[in-house]
């Protein structure tokens, strides 16, 4: 078969390349379209809002996602002074050990521990990033922990 070369100056390659220019032009800037009559460009927020991702304002978790990521799961860690820990938090606000029970509740955006020994309910700021817990109380990290799924102790 013998390859002819194409005369780009006959009028049929001219309105060939132009019709592909132009729907190339068109395909650019079909992307470029706005729909607000403001002139403005569409704003997507690419982050969600502290409120929307389960955190307060300084980064601690709210209420409601402490209830959600604690509740029905264990977690263990260390609290200052390195006392290490391992709880069960049932739904029903029980706080199960390996030797001992105790009651946990939520007021506000933090988690209370009522242990027997203690005259009051410790309440603690509450950071959750993925499985990691901490613990805050008055700005300063006061223990830390992982949550993990479930009661696998048994407690």
């Amino acid at each position: 078969m013998t390859a002819y070369p194409i005369d780009t100056h006959a009028p049929s390659a001219r309105r060939a390349g132009g019709a592909i220019a132009l729907a190339a032009l068109m395909l650019a800037l079909a992307g470029c379209g706005n729909s607000d009559d403001s002139g403005q460009a569409n704003k997507t927020d690419s982050e969600p809002s502290a409120a929307a991702a389960g955190q307060t304002e300084n980064g601690m978790a709210t209420g409601a996602t402490i209830r959600k990521r604690i509740a029905g799961n264990t977690v263990a860690g260390t609290m200052a002074p390195d006392s290490a820990y391992t709880e069960f938090y049932a739904a029903d606000g029980t706080i199960r050990g390996a030797s001992y029970e105790a009651k946990w509740t939520i007021e506000g955006d933090r988690m209370c521990f009522d242990y027997d020994e203690a005259p009051e309910a410790d309440c603690y700021a509450v950071k959750i990033d993925g499985n990691s817990v901490e613990w805050h109380l008055d700005g300063e990290t006061q223990g830390k922990g992982t949550i993990v799924e479930g009661n696998p102790n048994n407690f």
